[in-house]
């Protein structure tokens, strides 16, 4: 498996790094380590903010590289003007000012996730120390790591039904590809020693459909299936959704395998 620059500078200098501990002079130094990495989903709870109830029925993603950094997700104080509220959305908090820093951990593997079943996305190289945040990267599909065709092309597929407090129903089937395939600043704080353990990242559905308004779905087809239209208000939510950070809320699990 082969390892970003800045994972490799880190694990290079993990030997020679050392604290002063509390005044003894005693050296405490950074060590690798493994650990699993896992991506499942939480299902959205009650209506979203247009009073549409949604159930999904299926939702893939083609993730990529995840990597750890040691840099922690400060929010800003007061929120910044959201262009997307021009448009009929809703803003949502932004993150303020937010440094990666080392990396100290990476999973490098490129596969489709079927977020309803759960998957685990592979062991990270890492070293001990103090994460403050992770990286997800949603990567293009091939022939190669989407071998059934779920995604279509697209980085995200979410399929499903959403009904209305009026009785209004519409089945839907829709595509996301992020302008910028990096989900960066997604809060994970956690001072990692040699305890066994894995990593979950789940998915909140609710936060990736919180804001959709599904009355501007396109007209349903010959199988009563509709789409979201490129300038939609239904796609720009979508989109949103997922470039979220707060939609993944990533926990250490104590107790599991390395």
């Amino acid at each position: 498996m082969s390892h970003s620059p800045a994972l490799l500078r880190t694990l290079a200098a993990a030997a020679t790094l050392m604290s002063l501990g509390c005044g003894d002079g005693a050296k405490t130094e950074a060590e690798r380590r493994t650990f699993g990495v896992a991506m499942s989903a939480t299902l959205p709870t009650g209506p979203n903010e247009h009073g549409w109830t949604v159930t999904p029925e299926a939702v893939q993603l083609s993730v990529g590289a995840v990597r750890f950094f040691e840099g922690r997700v400060l929010l800003s104080r007061a929120p910044r003007f959201d262009w997307y509220s021009l448009i009929g959305g809703t803003a949502h908090a932004h993150p303020g000012h937010y440094v990666p820093g080392d990396a100290l951990g990476e999973v490098l593997n490129v596969q489709t996730v079927d977020l309803l079943a759960g998957s685990d996305l592979g062991s990270a190289n890492a070293v001990t120390g103090s994460y403050g945040s992770l990286e997800l990267t949603l990567a293009t599909p091939t022939a190669a790591t989407d071998t059934q065709n779920l995604l279509g092309g697209h980085q995200v597929h979410v399929r499903g039904t959403a009904t209305h407090a009026t009785g209004a129903t519409v089945r839907f089937d829709a595509a996301v590809d992020l302008p910028k395939a990096a989900i960066e600043g997604v809060r994970f704080e956690r001072e990692l020693k040699q305890e066994p353990g894995s990593v979950s990242i789940a998915v909140d559905l609710g936060k990736w459909v919180g804001r959709i308004d599904f009355a501007t779905a396109s007209q349903p087809d010959a199988a009563g299936i509709s789409t979201f239209p490129a300038d939609s208000q239904a796609q720009n939510a979508l989109v949103r959704g997922v470039e979220d950070t707060s939609a993944y809320v990533v926990t250490w699990v104590e107790g599991a395998a390395q």
